[in-house]
Parts: structure tokens; C-alpha cells; sequence
């Protein structure tokens, strides 16, 4: 650790030391970014370095797995190539692409890797709108600069992203003991799929059917990546589908194409997958997390030199804790949560599981009761609330929730208890051009079309009925899937 530790941060802790900087307003975040840019080129041109190392990159899965997080590839793209090369373990950049990575980290566009140089020098973008720069000698100038850009400066006796903190799991090199495995698997299976994940959450995929592709694959893979080997894939769409509904846990489902690959994280569904049952698809299932991941053989590609640098960590990230706990929750489950903010007369958001699931709670507007509600009483900022789950969505790292789905339906109920052509007492609640609604239960309002409502010819619902008014109405139809029940007034034998 460098004897120098910076601490940028967009927000001072409060009196007691406390800080809560975990969000950044969206207007704000663009100009955020270029100071938090602008502060790490200061401390590294003073540092005297233009080249910077990446040290344990990752795609996505720091900050976050939601896809609204990402946006250019990442934050990656304009910095490397598409297929990233360039983007791994050990790779040196110039002070301008390292400056592109602390704006997409800053951005929280996915990506997110440490950056290192000579010296000790290092930036660490961290999880709270934070950032850490080490140096071997003191950079008050530097401290200074960052101060006037508008960010806190402190110092600090370490970063909490040092290297040195990392769990890392025992680790096989990928040697020729190891390829001779792989050959003598590929023979006996005729065929394996290996795992490229040249940095964390970014995989290539390979399918060798003979020794002399497994050489070949083996000359062509990125340097310090990690290889799993798992069963070969297969033909049989339909198993991999029934396999899907049985799993009941996150995974990536893997496609072979003619033209490629093709990987996508899944989670059971009810129904399984829809798998193209097609001439040269095969799929395959291989498990997200690391208690389900069983290969049958895994290494680390060593450098050049054949020495074992890469130093692939192993410690959960609050991304990777959000995904397991979505990953335990159940459609039709009853869960708890606090209502935290609210989306217009959209919905709102549930914080649920504490800290851990901030926000991820979604309760539309509609789901929150059958009958007309006023949202302040039924869901207002901070009130816990009691819902059952309608879906999961890893995507968008969303719980969808509903509070009605625990109440009796109401419309049920009415259908069961009435039927077409019986005599109903009723209010008028409201008269709109093609008609007047008219409530005949609790939380049950049905229309009278204009034609309905005398025997004469009524131009405006006005002309015969009032709001407020008691009527008596038949029942002519119930539509419980669209929630509507046509009544008429001038077929009661008394108006």
C-alpha cells in the first residue's frame, strides 16, 4: 500500500462521521464524472506517469447487474475494440483510456477494474460516489486541484479496495498437465464446451470435438484469463427447457449457432425457455453461482513467461449479494418491505431485505387495491407494507409486487353471487358522454350506456340522472377479465 492514500469523495461525512453518499442526482452525475477525471489525471501527471496498468477488470457485476446501468457497451466503448481486446488482466493504457474507465466507473456505466502504476501509484473508484489515489510521496498540489474542482479531499491510511484484501481462491494453472486433461476429456465425450472468462462476467465460448482443436484453442486464448471445461452441449432443446423449469437458480444458458455463440443469465421459469429446435443449435446450462459451479476441470492461463499473475479475486460484490437474493425469492411469495419513494401516480418503490434491497421493491398504482384509493393511504414514503410477488426481473433488478394480489377479488365475488337479468339497488358516481357509472358493491362500479338509461332518447346522461343519485339497474353482462359490467336503467320496472 502506498504511504500516500487520497480520499475524493462528492460529499463530506456528516458531524458524526457518517456518509451516505450512495446515490448521485442524475443531472449532476456527467459533470461528477469529469471532476473525479480531472482529479485522477492531476494526481497521476504529478506522479509523473502517462501509462496506467488495469488490475482485475470487470464487465458488469460491481455496481450492478441491471441492464440500466449499462449503457455504450459497458462504459467500453470508444476506450477498446468490441470484441475488448486490450481490456484484461496486466494490459497498460494510456492516461486518457485509464481516464475513460474512471468516468464509466464514476458513471457506474457496468465496467470497473483498479488502475495501477510505478511507484505504488493506484486509483480505486469505490461503491459510495468515492474515490481512492495512492502515491509514494505526498501530492498536495494535486489534493489542492481536486479541492477546487469542488470534491472533499482527506487523507486515509488505506483504501478499502486494495489488493491485498482480495479473497483469492487457490488457483490451478493452465499448463500442459491441464491441456492434456482437456484433450483426454474432449476424447472421451467427444466434445466439451469450455468457459473463457477473460475478465469477470465477460465469457468466450469454444466447443473442441478433437485434440488438435483443443492446441489450437489453446494458442488463441487471452492472456490471464480463466478457463472452465463443462459437459458438451446439446441437440436436445426440449431437455434443456424441462431442465430450465427444474433448476431454480440463476445460470447462463448457453447457444451454439452456425454463426457463433450466444449466452444470456436465466433464471426458472414456469414454463421453461422457448430453444430453437433447430439443425446446429446446441445449448447448454452452466451455473452463476460459485456453490452450484461444479466443471469438470478449471484453471488460470499463465503469462507469457509461464509464471501464475493473475490474480482472479473471489469476493462477493454487493451486486453479486442482490442477485443471490433475488435469486431466493418466489413468484406468488408474500414478502414485506418499506415504501421509500414514490414515481408520479406511476407506482412506487419497496425497499426490501433491508440495505440490500434498497428500491428494489416495484408496486404499480393498480396492484396496490381493487377499490378507489387515495395513494396516501394505502402506500405512503415510509410506510411497511405487506405484498405478494408477481416476478422477478434480473434484468432490471426489480421485485414486481402487488398488495390487491392478497385481497379477495371483489369482481369474482359479485360474478358468483349475481346473474344477468337480476334487479340491483345502485349510486351514480359519475356521468361521462357515453353513458353513467354506477356503483352496485363496494369497489364495483358498472356502466349504463346512454341507451340504457330511458326508454326515450337521451342525448346527455344529464337529462335523467344526477351523481349521487339512488338508482335501480339490470345487470346485463360481467366481463371479468377486462373488470367491466354493462347495466341498463331502462329495463327496471320502476326508474
Amino acid at each position: 500500500m502506498a504511504p500516500f492514500v487520497y480520499r475524493l469523495r462528492a460529499f463530506a461525512a456528516d458531524a458524526e462521521g457518517v456518509d451516505d453518499s450512495t446515490t448521485l442526482a442524475y443531472d449532476t452525475r456527467e459533470s461528477a464524472a469529469n471532476m473525479w477525471a480531472a482529479a485522477a489525471t492531476a494526481f497521476a501527471l504529478d506522479a509523473g506517469l502517462t501509462r496506467l496498468t488495469i488490475d482485475n477488470p470487470v464487465k458488469n457485476g460491481f455496481f450492478s447487474y441491471s441492464v440500466r446501468s449499462g449503457r455504450g457497451h459497458h462504459g467500453l466503448d470508444g476506450l477498446f475494440p468490441y470484441d475488448l481486446s486490450g481490456y484484461h488482466d496486466g494490459a497498460t493504457v494510456c492516461l486518457g483510456t485509464a481516464m475513460g474507465l474512471v468516468r464509466a466507473m464514476v458513471l457506474r456505466e457496468g465496467t470497473w477494474c483498479r488502475l495501477v502504476g510505478d511507484g505504488g501509484f493506484f486509483i480505486h473508484v469505490g461503491t459510495r460516489y468515492d474515490m481512492y489515489v495512492g502515491t509514494a510521496v505526498e501530492h498536495e498540489k494535486a489534493a489542492s486541484r481536486a479541492r477546487t474542482l469542488g470534491l472533499d479531499v482527506d487523507r486515509v491510511e488505506r483504501s478499502p479496495y486494495d489488493s491485498s484484501r482480495d479473497r483469492v481462491d487457490k488457483q490451478r494453472p493452465a499448463d500442459d498437465a491441464f491441456w492434456r486433461e482437456v484433450a483426454r476429456l474432449v476424447d472421451e465425450h467427444s466434445g466439451v464446451l469450455v468457459e473463457e472468462q477473460y475478465i469477470r462476467n465477460a465469457y468466450r465460448w469454444h466447443r473442441p470435438t478433437t485434440s488438435t482443436e483443443v492446441e489450437e484453442l489453446r494458442a488463441r486464448l487471452i492472456p490471464r484469463a480463466r478457463l472452465a471445461v463443462w459437459p458438451d452441449l446439446t441437440e436436445d432443446a426440449g431437455a434443456v427447457s424441462a431442465a430450465i423449469v427444474r433448476q431454480g437458480r440463476l445460470h447462463l444458458l448457453v447457444e451454439q449457432y452456425p454463426g457463433g455463440f450466444h449466452e444470456e443469465r436465466i433464471a426458472d421459469h414456469p414454463t421453461g425457455a422457448r430453444l430453437k429446435d433447430e439443425p446446429g443449435r446446441r445449448y447448454a446450462l452452466v451455473p452463476l453461482e460459485p456453490a452450484d459451479r461444479k466443471p469438470l476441470a478449471s484453471a488460470v492461463l499463465p503469462d507469457a513467461d509461464g509464471a501464475l499473475r493473475a490474480r482472479w479475486r473471489t469476493d462477493r460484490s454487493r451486486a453479486d449479494e442482490l442477485r443471490s437474493y433475488l435469486t431466493s425469492l418466489r413468484v406468488g411469495d408474500t414478502i414485506t418491505g418499506v415504501v421509500s419513494s414514490r414515481l408520479r401516480d406511476i407506482a412506487v418503490h419497496v425497499d426490501l431485505d433491508g440495505d440490500l434491497g434498497r428500491g428494489v421493491g416495484w408496486l404499480r398504482i393498480p396492484e396496490m387495491s381493487w377499490t378507489h384509493f387515495e395513494l396516501a393511504d394505502v402506500a405512503p414514503v415510509g410506510r411497511e407494507i405487506r405484498a405478494q410477488i408477481l416476478s422477478v426481473d434480473f434484468a432490471w433488478e426489480q421485485v414486481s409486487l402487488s398488495i390487491k394480489a392478497l385481497q379477495p377479488n371483489p369482481w369474482r365475488g359479485f360474478a358468483d353471487a349475481h346473474t344477468a337479468g337480476e334487479t340491483l339497488p345502485g349510486e351514480v358516481t359519475k356521468l361521462v358522454p357515453f353513458g353513467a357509472f354506477v356503483r352496485v358493491a363496494p369497489g364495483i362500479e358498472g356502466l349504463v350506456p346512454l341507451a340504457e338509461l330511458a326508454d326515450h332518447d337521451v342525448t346527455e346522461p344529464e337529462e335523467v340522472v344526477s351523481e349521487g343519485d339512488n338508482v335501480r339497474v339490470v345487470l346485463l353482462d360481467v366481463d371479468l377479465d377486462r373488470r367491466r359490467i354493462t347495466l341498463s336503467r331502462r329495463r327496471t320496472t320502476s326508474n
